[in-house]
């Protein structure tokens, strides 16, 4: 399967689990289907392209399929700062309506994971390419890095939940604990020696 198509059917797989589990399961007003329950399925399609950039031995398909969960991180980013309202993530608040320690752990590894993946791109854009194909990563250690940061930001957001079965919509788990299990998983694989196509 080439790279456009994986891409497209993880998101259209991605974006028929948030509907199913939020919008027909749990609830969700479909109102909130454009940017709430889609962002959901963003950020772990996203994080399932830079988890198995880390996993291919093909040096070109681990940079499309790195670009690629870099541009759904950032549109995850940007369409989260949208919604960072209490109505949304009513348990990101305390009382006073600022953000509680846990909602503050989240945001620094999501901001530190999001910045490791800036600097892995410049990186990658910089480095020199016959210095691409014989190593396994120009920044070494900061691909499995930002997978322990995002880790901790998914698990910050939604652990409460993990564990309570009898809360699952649909006895469907929460994204976050997904992707939680992608970060893990993919993180702690070890990374494969990279290969160049034989004509390049």
């Amino acid at each position: 399967m080439g790279d456009r198509k994986l891409v497209g059917s993880l998101l259209g797989a991605g974006l028929g689990y948030a509907v199913v589990r939020y919008n027909v399961f749990k609830g969700v007003p479909w109102d909130q289907l454009p940017v709430y329950v889609t962002n959901k399925a963003i950020a772990l399609v996203g994080l399932l392209l830079l988890g198995l950039s880390r996993v291919v031995t093909d040096v070109h398909r681990r940079k499309h399929l790195g670009l690629g969960g870099l541009l759904l991180v950032d549109v995850h980013v940007v369409m989260s700062l949208a919604l960072s309202w209490p109505e949304h993530y009513p348990s990101f608040y305390g009382e006073s309506g600022r953000l509680s320690a846990t909602a503050g752990v989240s945001v620094l590894a999501g901001a530190l994971g999001t910045a490791g993946l800036l600097w892995l791109f410049y990186a990658t854009s910089r480095g020199p390419r016959s210095e691409q194909r014989h190593r396994t990563s120009l920044v070494p250690g900061l691909g499995r890095t930002v997978l322990a940061f995002t880790a901790v930001h998914v698990a910050a957001i939604g652990i409460g939940g993990w564990f309570d079965l009898s809360s699952w919509p649909g006895s469907l788990p929460p994204i976050t604990l997904l992707s939680f299990a992608v970060a893990a998983v993919l993180g702690l694989l070890p990374k494969p020696r990279s290969r160049a196509k034989e004509h390049d």
